[in-house]
């Protein structure tokens, strides 16, 4: 298997605003990345670690709480996601108003005409808003807030700029 480049993985969030991974088919999908030179998703991940009398060490392992960060992200009044991001940020919305979806995609395969993909509830937050002379940026975070689904997507939806998403049968929650 070949190394993978950074452009095999992308995410995008729903610009329709959906709250739940059973509402995937009604999301409109725009892409994170343009002005994005590094962006990953911080797995977070909550361990802790005890070492008994005996020398023994055990590891106590309470699972991740899954991140990511898109900065800068510079508001541009055609992209779908701009209204959202603007009203959260001037009108200081909090809670679940902020709930969407992510997509997640991986093209391991460029010759595929189907793409493993992931769908997730997660929660946008942005972290300031302004910036300097390249734009107004609103620097946002990712926090992963739900459940998941498992499935694909299909190369011809991705190359048109709107992925398809389609469920596996045997999905996966959290």
């Amino acid at each position: 298997m070949a190394k993978l480049k950074r452009e095999a993985l992308a995410h995008y969030l729903d610009t329709a605003w959906n709250k739940k991974v059973a509402d995937a088919d009604k999301a409109v999908f725009e892409i994170l990345g343009d002005d994005i030179e590094d962006m990953s998703v911080e797995m977070n991940a909550d361990t802790s670690q005890m070492k008994n009398i005996l020398g023994q060490t055990k590891t106590t392992d309470n699972g991740f709480t899954p991140s990511m960060s898109a900065d800068p992200w510079y508001a541009n009044t055609d992209s779908k996601l701009y209204p959202h991001m603007r009203d959260i940020v001037l009108e200081q919305i909090s809670g679940d108003e902020r709930k969407t979806l992510l997509l997640e995609v991986i093209v391991e395969d460029t010759e595929a005409t189907q793409h493993t993909a992931y769908v997730r509830e997660v929660k946008v937050t942005p972290t300031s808003y302004g910036g300097g002379t390249e734009g107004v940026n609103i620097p946002f975070n990712v926090d992963f807030d739900g459940a998941f689904v498992k499935g694909t997507v299909t190369a011809e939806s991705i190359k048109a700029g709107a992925p398809v998403f389609t469920a596996a049968s045997a999905s996966l929650t959290d």
